[in-house]
C-alpha cells in the first residue's frame, strides 16, 4: 500500500504592480514553452514529425493569441 504524503500549505504573493503581473505571466509562459518542449522531445517519433507538431502548436498559439487581441478590441 502506497503511503500518503502530509498535506503542504503554501502562502503565495500574487504581484500587485502591472509590471509584476506581466513578469509573472511572461516566466509562466516560458516554463510552460519549456515543458511542451520537453515533451515533444520524448516522443518515440522521428524528428521530422517532433518538429512539426512543434509547428502546429506555434500556430495554434499564434492564432489564439490573434483571436483573443481581435475580441478584446470588440468589447472596447
Amino acid at each position: 500500500m502506497a503511503r500518503k504524503s502530509p498535506e503542504i500549505n503554501v502562502i503565495v504573493h500574487y504581484p500587485e504592480t502591472e509590471e509584476g503581473k506581466r513578469e509573472l505571466a511572461r516566466r509562466v509562459a516560458s516554463v510552460h514553452a519549456d515543458m511542451v518542449s520537453q515533451y515533444i522531445q520524448k516522443l518515440d517519433c522521428p524528428t521530422e514529425q517532433k518538429e512539426k507538431l512543434l509547428d502546429a502548436v506555434i500556430e495554434t498559439v499564434k492564432k489564439s493569441k490573434s483571436h483573443k487581441a481581435k475580441t478584446s478590441e470588440l468589447s472596447l
